[in-house]
Formats: C-alpha cells, sequence, structure tokens
C-alpha cells in the first residue's frame, strides 16, 4: 500500500513537472511571421542575432551594441525590437508595404496580398 501511494506521488510529481516545462515553452515561443514579408523586411531590421552556447546576442548594425537577453525571452524581445521597428520605419498604403529610411523617405516597396496585410496589420500594430 506504501509502494503504491508513493509511485502516485512521483507519478504526479512527473506530470507537474512537465506541465510546467510545457507551459514555460509555449510562453518563450515568438509570434508566428510572415516568411515571404519577414524575408524582405529582415536587410532592412537595425540589429543582427548572433547565436552562442547560452542562446542569443542581438548586435545593432549602426552601434555593433551587444545585448544579450535570457535564453528564455530572446526570441519574444527580438519580436518587440521587430515590432518597435515597424511602428517607425513601415508604411501601408492600401496593399503596398513601404520601408522608409532615417528621413521617412522610401527605400523600398512591394505588394503584399490581403492575407498578409492582416499579419503585417497585426503584428507591427500598424
Amino acid at each position: 500500500m506504501k509502494t503504491k501511494n508513493s509511485n502516485l506521488l512521483l507519478l504526479g510529481f512527473l506530470v507537474g513537472f512537465f506541465m510546467i516545462g510545457f507551459i514555460a515553452f509555449q510562453n518563450a515561443m515568438p509570434e508566428a511571421k510572415n516568411e515571404r514579408v519577414y524575408s524582405i523586411l529582415k536587410p532592412y531590421l537595425p540589429y543582427t542575432v548572433e547565436k552562442r552556447l547560452g542562446g542569443f546576442t542581438v548586435v545593432d548594425k549602426k552601434t555593433d551594441e551587444k545585448t544579450k537577453p535570457p535564453a528564455s525571452e530572446a526570441l519574444k524581445y527580438m519580436d518587440s525590437l521587430d515590432k518597435q521597428w515597424g511602428k517607425e520605419f513601415l508604411k501601408l498604403q492600401g496593399n503596398v508595404l513601404m520601408i522608409l529610411d532615417a528621413n521617412k523617405q522610401p527605400i523600398k516597396q512591394f505588394e503584399i496580398t490581403s492575407e498578409e496585410k492582416k499579419w503585417v496589420e497585426n503584428f507591427f500594430e500598424i
């Protein structure tokens, strides 16, 4: 009888451990990105990402300043950087997405589908 209770207790701890791990994994996942639009925007983003042993290092392209967010927060941190950049340097006109320079002049523009437009509006909040 005592062995049965200890086995149930061990099983309960294992299930609890896996549930907590799964929830932490889900919370660390970045938002889904539209691959075509994001691949076009990526060269214009003001930072690059370097993989390191403990996670990621975010390097500012202009200043070479390095930021090392905690591994559990790195992907969400990069999403927040993308969103800040997008609010300032992206402009939608109908189904045309424009990438702006520091003087707010278009440096690239391309047409997007209505589905891609929804993603841009939701992800970058513009």
